[in-house]
């Protein structure tokens, strides 16, 4: 069947994190609360007791509410807890892009194809981060993180989501991730997919693993129609 959109995910796959601009945002806040102990900030993320956000315009409520507990937690004072405040809205700047996810965007969209971006991380702004690392987030047809879906990969319920969304059948769908589990989930709920391992020297397109992203719209253009 004809490709009519490629789905891909986003850490580790458009982007990652560069571990430069984490440490300088750590730095910050040990700098604001240096009575914070290691790692406090990563701890309550994960263990969050609270309800994430579903849309972008809901984020500032969470941040407030994310460093209030974490300033109740750890008995910081008003002012380190509003400084610390302004710090956790820029959490986009701890991206950077890989160098072959714009180009690949691009060519994928001059084929005519739709975009969509289906993340597990737990903000909804997923456009905020995509400008940030300077992918345009116009390329995209759909953005759809767990948080805004209320479900997370491998769940097959998200891929009959973007799908939908993207106004598709899930057979005429590509799906790309990083990992092995969230392929396979595809692959079951009807899309082609391919595991993207920037480790390999080659990809390999029987097997369904990419080595980097350059090759895929090649791929897509080969099984289009003539």
């Amino acid at each position: 069947m004809r490709i009519h959109a490629v789905i891909l995910d986003r850490d580790n796959t458009l982007m990652r994190f560069d571990p430069q601009a984490v440490a300088c945002l750590e730095a910050q806040i040990a700098n604001i609360a240096p009575q914070l102990p290691d790692h406090a900030v990563l701890d309550l993320w994960q263990h969050w007791p609270g309800s994430w956000p579903q849309h972008p315009e809901d984020e500032p409520a969470f941040w407030r509410a994310f460093w209030g507990t974490l300033a109740v937690q750890h008995k910081l004072n008003a002012a380190q807890e509003q400084a610390l405040g302004a710090i956790g809205a820029f959490y986009q700047t701890c991206f950077v892009a890989f160098p072959d996810a714009l180009p690949c965007l691009q060519a994928l969209k001059t084929q005519g194809l739709r975009l969509a971006v289906l993340t597990n991380f737990e903000l909804p702004s997923v456009a905020r981060t995509l400008e940030y690392v300077g992918i345009d987030p116009t390329l995209f047809d759909v953005t759809l993180s767990s948080a805004t879906l209320g479900l997370r990969k491998p769940d097959p319920r998200v891929f009959a989501a973007v799908a939908r969304d993207l106004g598709v059948s899930r057979s005429a769908c590509v799906f790309v991730d990083d990992l092995a589990e969230h392929v396979r989930a595809a692959r079951a709920s009807g899309m082609r997919a391919f595991l993207l391992d920037r480790t390999r020297t080659s990809s390999d397109f029987e097997a369904g693993v990419l080595s980097t992203l350059t090759a895929l719209p090649a791929w897509c253009i080969r099984l289009q129609p003539e």
